[in-house]
């Protein structure tokens, strides 16, 4: 009798087990399951945004990035560009799964393409600040050195003076606006032709001082 009930622990034991191996397997199986079946859903359609809704989104990456400055040189947004058109020419064909995957990818490179534009406009922040300091104190100076040539001189060389003078403040001064209104490439992009007027400027006051002065 207790050799029998020594024979059946054995066999419990192993059936427990064994129910316990099946249960870890169900168990992986629907954690698979629930991992795997969503993502087969929103990729084949079934679930998650329709292709005009992504087509949508990356449209407004590439307006934000837009926004921030970039340009078809920066090589990311170009492509975004392309990608979104790609997906447009798919969803036109009916090829929601094709143009839902090149419109993500559109709106990815829209994403690296406004953090390039972010990071160029912040050096041409920098720069555009380096060149209104320097060519404030040029115009400041240029202005006391009109300040002093300008007693004695004949009213014709006095009048020549001041046209030229004019036209100096109006390239400076259309400089410095762009600078104020944060307009950083103007001012980068403007940079050689105030310098060459202010140059220009300085030597034609200096030529009209009187010896002595």
């Amino acid at each position: 009798m207790e050799a029998s009930v020594e024979r059946r622990r054995p066999d419990r034991r192993v059936f427990v087990i064994q129910l316990m191996r099946r249960v870890a397997i169900y168990s992986l199986a629907a954690a698979a399951a629930i991992w795997a079946v969503p993502r087969l859903l929103v990729e084949f359609g079934v679930l998650g945004p329709s292709p005009d809704e992504t087509i949508a989104a990356a449209e407004r990456a590439l307006e934000a990035a837009r926004a921030y400055g970039a340009t078809p040189d920066i090589a990311a947004f170009a492509a975004a560009q392309k990608e979104l058109d790609g997906a447009r020419a798919l969803a036109a064909e009916n090829r929601g799964r094709e143009a839902r995957h090149a419109s993500k990818r559109a709106q990815g490179l829209a994403v690296e393409a406004q953090r390039t534009a972010l990071v160029r406009r912040d050096e041409a922040r920098q720069h555009a600040t380096l060149i209104y300091n320097d060519l404030d104190r040029q115009i400041n100076d240029l202005e006391k050195l009109y300040s002093s040539v300008r007693p004695g001189l004949e009213k014709s060389e006095m009048g020549e003076l001041l046209s030229f003078m004019k036209v100096t403040r109006a390239t400076t001064g259309a400089l410095f606006l762009a600078y104020e209104q944060e307009d950083f490439r103007s001012v980068v992009d403007g940079e050689a032709r105030a310098r060459e007027a202010i140059g220009q400027m300085r030597s034609r006051l200096q030529a009209a001082r009187r010896p002595g002065r």
